[in-house]
């Protein structure tokens, strides 16, 4: 069990030798690597993940009221390991606030409809961010008696033959139910969706979820800023061989970037990605440390010819979300009223929003928080080709940029994964459909659609065995494709 410390004193003596034992602990997101990390490093590691356990306490607890305590320990501890041995946790009526022995303390700050925003942990900084003006969407009146996706109508079973009914029902029992007591060995999966012919065929929820609970999207919102992307290109906002035109890189090297290259992650920007696995990646640098994540990105020198070079990047989402503000108007609002009333409105999408940064910016690299019926159904639109109820959401051809293949990789398109993709275990990705193509979030959040045969699946949870989680969802998706 992890000791979790609310706020209070100790004596300095008692904190210097619980942070050196405690430093010496092999950490969670190191448990996979070949060598243990140097006691330096565990030092560095530190202050990002005072960062992310705040971000994380407030999205998941404060924001979706799940239980606090469960979250610490479930979902947050695990992580940030050893940092839970001598953190101090605070949770106000609408912040929480970590801190470390020597450490200035991370805050995050929930608002209503904006969700939870990280800063340091300072009154002129609160007072700041509590200032800014924002006026939250109204959700449309939830229609229970039309079935998903057009209304909030419940899972249509009867549309499943018997054996896929077994499949969905074996495999339900399966990622549902623990067999480790380690949490750091948990899959945690929250949430397994099925949608067919696009009808909402399968739902099934962890003990402690519902479907009107948002749940955490990760890098699937990578994908979700592509779409936003998409509406504004079918606006007549963008194009995608267009330069991006970030006002940042107005006059510099980076000017001719386009858009294709951005979303193509192939830039030419230097990136470290990381995966949050320690405090010297860019991503986490930039998420948990910066309060302006988009001028922190596009400072970053570029190191190749636009076009050519795949470099996964979480900075670069953020970056196209930031240009997406500017053509929205350049507010947070204005950005916060487009994706509502273009994207979200349309699809029937309640409450969701992509969580800013302290300058206002979506964080469209990570941050996204929708329902699992919301990113089902934003799997259905690129399954539709970018139609939705007989409506062009997203140009057809905007949506074909987004499922083939870059010049640069052959596993990517636009901010979108696909066949063939070295991510997934050989042996399924050699049964799995050419055409398959999938959202990707860290802790194994998994949007997977195969056009073809109309079918979209969808996995949510807080994986920490995540080859068990990632082996799950796509042997699921071969026994459905098996079955009629």
């Amino acid at each position: 069990m992890y000791p979790l410390q609310t706020q209070g004193s100790w004596k300095l003596s008692a904190c210097a030798t619980l942070l050196l034992s405690a430093c010496l602990a092999l950490p969670a997101s190191a448990q996979q690597a070949s060598t243990t990390p140097s006691l330096s490093e565990l030092i560095k590691s530190i202050p990002a993940g005072t960062g992310y356990a705040a971000w994380d306490l407030c999205s998941r607890a404060s924001a979706t009221g799940d239980d606090f305590a469960r979250v610490r320990t479930q979902y947050t501890a695990p992580k940030v390991q050893p940092l839970p041995s001598f953190w101090f946790v605070t949770r106000g009526a609408d912040e929480v606030e970590v801190s470390a022995v020597f450490l200035s303390p991370r805050r995050a700050i929930y608002r209503p409809g904006l969700g939870c925003t990280l800063i340091a942990a300072s009154s002129a900084k609160e007072a700041a961010l509590r200032a800014q003006p924002f006026r939250a969407a109204r959700p449309p009146v939830a229609d229970l008696m039309t079935p998903w996706p057009f209304g909030e109508g419940r899972a249509q079973s009867d549309a499943l033959s018997a054996d896929r009914r077994a499949v969905l029902d074996n495999a339900a029992a399966t990622m549902l139910t623990e067999t480790s007591t380690d949490p750091t060995k948990k899959t945690n999966t929250n949430a397994l969706l099925v949608a067919q012919d696009g009808k909402l065929v399968y739902e099934r929820y962890a003990a402690n979820f519902d479907r009107n609970r948002p749940q955490l999207g990760w890098s699937m919102t990578k994908t979700l800023t592509a779409l936003v992307a998409g509406v504004m290109e079918r606006d007549g906002k963008l194009a995608l061989d267009a330069p991006v035109g970030l006002t940042a890189w107005q006059g510099t090297n980076k000017a001719a970037i386009t858009w294709r290259n951005l979303l193509n992650m192939a830039p030419g920007l230097e990136w470290v990605e990381g995966g949050y696995a320690a405090g010297e990646d860019d991503t986490t640098k930039m998420l948990f440390s910066q309060e302006d994540q988009c001028a922190w990105a596009a400072s970053k020198p570029l190191v190749a010819q636009p076009g050519t070079v795949f470099n996964y990047s979480t900075g670069f989402a953020n970056l196209a979300m930031c240009r997406l503000k500017e053509l929205a108007g350049g507010s947070h609002q204005q950005i916060y009223d487009y994706y509502q009333k273009r994207l979200f409105a349309p699809l029937g999408i309640r409450g969701g929003y992509v969580e800013p940064d302290a300058s206002g910016t979506p964080v469209g690299g990570a941050r996204g928080m929708l329902r699992p019926v919301d990113w089902l159904r934003l799997g259905q639109l690129v399954a539709n080709e970018g139609r939705w109820n007989g409506q062009a959401v997203l140009n057809t051809s905007y949506v074909h940029f987004m499922t083939a293949p870059s010049p640069a990789s052959n596993g990517y398109g636009g901010m979108l994964w696909r066949q063939p993709t070295e991510h997934l275990p050989a042996d399924l990705r050699a049964q799995l459909p050419a055409d398959l193509v999938f959202f990707a979030g860290f802790q194994e959040q998994h949007i997977v659609i195969v056009p073809s045969r109309h079918l979209v699946v969808l996995r949510q949870g807080v994986a920490f065995d995540t080859d068990t989680a990632l082996r799950q969802v796509y042997q699921l998706v071969v026994d459905l494709l098996a079955k009629p």
